[in-house]
């Protein structure tokens, strides 16, 4: 009879996770869009450092001024990367285009830009990138 009891409970325990759609892994979905100097960023990367040491960083890709990804509820410091082909550079290892990183530091290595990420949602930011490198600009906008 023991076993019956324990069976009964797991079995409703999982169908209540299942019904409320809970999937116990605390991660929230996060996506915006990334310009620089006013266009889509075609391809890079993204990624969300907490400010607290209780949350793991997370990352994904931009594809055509778009990302997705999940990460848990938190206050997080973004960090923005991109590289496109060295224009006159040597090629030094054959079919091993050189490239740069174009995206200013202050976007990435020395970023300012911050988000709240709520367990409510809709977690939408609009990252919008100048080229200027002289600090003086940041804009994100959580839609």
């Amino acid at each position: 009879m023991a076993w019956s009891n324990v069976i009964i409970r797991s079995t409703a325990a999982l169908l209540l996770a299942l019904v409320t759609g809970c999937s116990g892994d605390g991660l929230v979905d996060i996506s915006g869009t990334v310009t620089f100097a006013g266009e889509s960023l075609t391809e890079g990367g993204i990624s969300f450092h907490p400010l607290v040491d209780t949350l793991a960083p997370e990352g994904g890709q931009i594809s055509s001024g778009v990302f997705q990804l999940r990460c848990q509820p938190g206050r997080y410091r973004v960090e923005i990367y991109a590289s496109r082909p060295k224009v006159g550079a040597v090629e030094l290892t054959p079919g091993m285009t050189p490239t740069e990183h174009f995206i200013p530091a202050r976007y990435n290595a020395r970023s300012s830009l911050e988000v709240d990420v709520s367990e409510e949602g809709p977690n939408r930011f609009s990252f919008e990138l100048e080229a200027k490198s002289d600090g003086s600009t940041n804009s994100v906008n959580n839609k």
